[in-house]
């Protein structure tokens, strides 16, 4: 009985070429482009919500340290629509040296951000918000959008009368 090798020469492709891919020593993971905290900015100037947003993801993946790059990326993902990842943004900022509330309090693309309870979480979290009064589980803290009462799990924001 004769047996034939049909199967061989596809085989022996297969395997040269897989060995080539291994060998192959051009990253191409690297070849993403240098991107600026200007051209997150220029993004948002122009409406180009959703590109500023691919953009800071990729600064801030080149610049997970800076918090200049976070705040950014606060900004982009807000502007988007984003609430959640611009404060998981605004943390990461302020995990790497953000303390200036007045230039939060200033940055028009965090105005629907400050207004939640979770920003002001992350403020007393990080010592960014002025406390009035607290007993036990009730506190009165002065923040940038106006007075946060807490009693328990619930809050109540009065604004400033600015």
């Amino acid at each position: 009985m004769k047996l034939r090798a049909y199967w061989a020469a596809p085989l022996a492709l297969t395997c040269l070429l897989f060995i080539t891919a291994c060998h192959d020593t051009s990253n191409h993971a690297s070849v993403a482009t240098d991107v600026s905290i200007g051209q997150v900015r220029s993004a948002l100037e122009q409406k180009n919500f959703s590109v500023a947003s691919t953009l800071s993801d990729q600064l801030t993946a080149a610049n997970p340290k800076s918090a200049d790059a976070w705040l950014a990326a606060a900004d982009a993902k807000a502007a988007s629509g984003d609430r959640l990842a611009a404060l998981a943004a605004l943390e990461s900022a302020m995990n790497n040296g953000t303390r200036d509330t007045a230039r939060l309090d200033a940055d028009g693309y965090l105005d629907a951000v400050r207004s939640s309870p979770e920003y002001q979480a992350l403020l007393v979290r990080f010592g960014l918000a002025r406390p009035i009064a607290q007993a036990g589980d009730t506190s009165i803290t002065e923040t940038s959008t106006g007075t946060v009462v807490t009693a328990g799990d619930i809050s109540v924001t009065l604004p400033n009368s600015r």
